[in-house]
């Protein structure tokens, strides 16, 4: 059965695409995937590209939904992976997962959070992070604070009541150390997120079906969800 995601931002400037993978492996990437991957490389690096300024400015002021200043090292992930990219001269490769996550985010120019379903507490909630809220984003123990950022948070509790609010477990920034995907994680689910401005919700559904097929292809499991919330 698909995870219950629940959109809590009741702002239509927000966009969700969800996509749900179960009975995969996480392992080294595909050779087919890593071209891809050294295709996007090259183009960014040897063309000194740059995020055009429209979807730079689009989804910061996704991020300001809720007052957040994403800025500095609080950028939006897809930005600092563009960043990463150009100073490593590569494609910066982890495991076929992370590999998939971040093809999709270059190729999108969006954010994207990935999480180890067996790690986290059903259902999965999206809001804007309160005072004194954070996490471990990190080996290294570095913490990030999410006041005022767009969160997704699971509920250990069980199912939300009106007082629970969910534990953060990823934002567009960066996500949690405790729901990260590392072997032998089999459930595998994805959150694009998505400003209205510059993606339509027919773009975003095109974006997570692509987002479930290269994780269910690479991973060697079946697609459970894609959908646009």
């Amino acid at each position: 059965m698909p995870i219950e995601v629940l959109k809590r931002i009741d702002d239509p400037r927000l966009v969700l695409g969800i996509a749900e993978v179960e009975g995969g492996e996480v392992r080294e990437a595909s050779a087919e995937l890593k071209a891809i991957a050294a295709e996007l490389a090259a183009r960014i690096i040897e063309t000194a590209w740059e995020i055009p300024e429209e979807q730079r400015r689009s989804v910061r002021n996704l991020l300001k939904l809720g007052g957040f200043s994403a800025t500095g090292r609080n950028r939006p992930a897809h930005e600092l992976l563009v960043n990463d990219l150009k100073e490593r001269g590569e494609f910066h490769h982890i495991n076929n997962v992370v590999d998939v996550n971040n093809v999709l985010s270059l190729e999108t120019l969006l954010p994207i959070s990935i999480f180890d379903l067996d790690k986290l507490t059903a259902p999965v909630s999206v809001r804007i992070g309160e005072v004194g809220e954070g996490y471990v984003f990190n080996a290294s123990g570095q913490w990030l604070d999410v006041k005022r950022c767009i969160v997704c948070c699971h509920h250990p509790a069980g199912a939300p009541g009106a007082g629970d609010v969910g534990e953060p477990i990823g934002s567009p920034v960066k996500d949690s150390m405790a729901t990260k995907l590392f072997p032998p994680a089999s459930r595998i689910l994805g959150v694009i997120y998505g400003p209205s401005e510059t993606c339509s919700a027919a773009q975003m559904a095109a974006h997570a079906q692509r987002f479930a097929e290269l994780l269910a292809q690479e991973t060697g499991g079946r697609i459970v969800q894609s959908r646009v919330l």
